[in-house]
């Protein structure tokens, strides 16, 4: 098989495991939402927010070492017990630290919560090798059923916890058992098992390639959690609970625009990185991709996602959609954003992603921790500044370090801004023009299918040679 097929099959079932993984997702958490409270969501998000840091470290970004590196069963090896020490670590660290974490936070729960959630870095580390081993071979098939299983099982437990009255204990369980779950189906999924053939210098050298995968990793988990943290701190846990509900819906767009194609992404970088006008051929393919499906829906979020939220979620979930509205300004970065570091890992220039991550660390949390003082939109806004510049630092890199072409690059993208912005302004003025008088579930149908239809009379209107391209590239993977 091809290099081009294997990217489209792994990126036609990437995006089928994350699309049903985000649906039924999704599902599950507006029934949770709706049972129940803001501080039951806000003091689980706080429990989850250590667990995720942690699960960064307990990984040492080995996935991507796996897959880079082709019939090194020595690596594996070395791979699978660097991460079980690691994990081991981690977990012993949550249950001795997490009485001190709830008294710091003042956060009832918190302390059970982390010891309970202790066995998660551990599962995590044995599922680097099959997860990495898997995605080397662009054996997508069985990462999207464990999403998909994982996540219905798991959800449902978790609706029948909350229903039972058990609180946020009930996102807690969610947590262990869809990771559980994932565990087992990837180890079912993969022939290869461990051995105790290895040696400290082995291990030493392992643990070095996956320094700076982990240090980019890290950092940029660290942006998102520690975002978090600082509002639970400064804010509370019942505003962090509104900024989980906004920042869902926004990963859910992420996950069916964007995620798919980002996961198969390495793996093609990684065969094309030393055909420098292959990689940045491939590099604009994907965002233009990407932008084509996701900057309408950003724009569509940011016009009506108070309407989304309060339809969806509930009145009492009102704040998150102001939030959820501000956040969409992200979208216009995002496409940019998300391929650079798989694009730099696959090239061995891991280095690169990480020093932009401390500056973009150092930005996020300096303007979070101001603007946490006012409210938390303010924080919301801060977000949107740091991913803008955040993306103009990479159009600088791109063209300094990998001699992308600019003009190329913004040329992909700009069939979309233009349409997306179009579209955005006349939705938005036949909102508050002539369906102000309706119900929110009727707002937000006409307003989703008045944007759509806007979206592509506009595109195919001003780039019609855009739409052209696209379906001959439609016409040729039918072929």
């Amino acid at each position: 098989m091809t290099l081009k097929s294997k990217v489209v099959i792994g990126s036609l079932w990437s995006f089928i495991g994350n699309v049903s993984f985000q649906l039924s997702g999704l599902v599950i958490f507006i029934i949770l939402s709706r049972i129940l409270s803001p501080v039951d969501f806000g003091t689980a998000a706080l429990a989850i927010v250590f667990v995720e840091l942690t699960n960064t470290i307990t990984r040492y970004g080995l996935v991507e070492v796996v897959v880079r590196n082709k019939n090194n069963l020595n690596l594996e090896n070395s791979v699978f017990f660097s991460t079980i020490l690691i994990g081991i670590v981690s977990a012993s660290f949550f249950i001795i630290a997490s009485p001190y974490l709830e008294v710091l936070f003042e956060a009832p729960g918190l302390a059970i919560s982390l010891q309970l959630l202790s066995i998660v870095p551990v599962m995590q580390a044995l599922s680097t090798v099959p997860e990495g081993l898997l995605k080397r071979d662009f054996k997508f098939k069985a990462l999207a059923i464990r999403l998909l299983f994982s996540s219905l099982f798991s959800g449902g437990i978790a609706i029948y916890l909350a229903y039972a009255s058990y609180g946020f204990y009930s996102l807690i369980i969610q947590k262990i058992i869809s990771v559980l779950l994932s565990l087992l189906l990837v180890w079912k999924a993969i022939n290869w098992r461990p051995n105790l053939n290895l040696t400290l210098g082995e291990l030493l050298n392992t643990l070095k390639q996956g320094q700076p995968i982990l240090l980019s990793s890290l950092i940029g988990q660290s942006i998102f959690r520690f975002v978090e943290l600082i509002i639970g701190f400064f804010l509370g846990v019942v505003a962090l609970g509104y900024f989980k509900i906004a920042g869902k819906l926004l990963d859910v767009i992420v996950q069916f625009t964007i995620r798919p194609i980002v996961d198969v992404s390495f793996s093609a970088f990684a065969n094309l990185q030393d055909n420098a006008n292959e990689l940045e051929a491939c590099y604009t393919r994907f965002i233009s991709i990407t932008a084509l499906f996701s900057l309408p829906i950003f724009v569509g979020g940011f016009v009506i996602g108070d309407e989304i939220v309060y339809l969806v979620f509930g009145d009492k979930w009102a704040e998150s959609g102001v939030i959820f509205s501000i956040s969409c300004l992200s979208g216009f970065s995002a496409s940019l954003n998300y391929f650079f570091a798989p694009l730099c890992h696959s090239t061995h220039d891991s280095h690169i992603p990480f020093r932009l991550r401390i500056v973009e660390f150092i930005v996020v949390i300096a303007l979070v921790s101001i603007f946490s003082q006012y409210s938390i939109y303010h924080v919301a806004y801060s977000n949107v500044v740091t991913a803008t510049i955040l993306s103009l630092g990479i159009l600088l890199i791109l063209k300094k370090k990998f001699f992308f072409s600019i003009d190329t690059i913004i040329k992909a993208l700009l069939p979309s801004i233009v349409s997306s912005l179009i579209m955005g302004g006349i939705l938005y003025i036949v909102l508050h023009l002539f369906l102000t008088d309706i119900t929110s579930a009727l707002k937000v149908t006409l307003s989703v299918l008045i944007g759509c239809s806007i979206y592509f009379i506009v595109y195919k209107m001003f780039f019609p040679e855009r739409v052209l391209e696209i379906l001959n590239n439609l016409k040729n993977l039918k072929g």
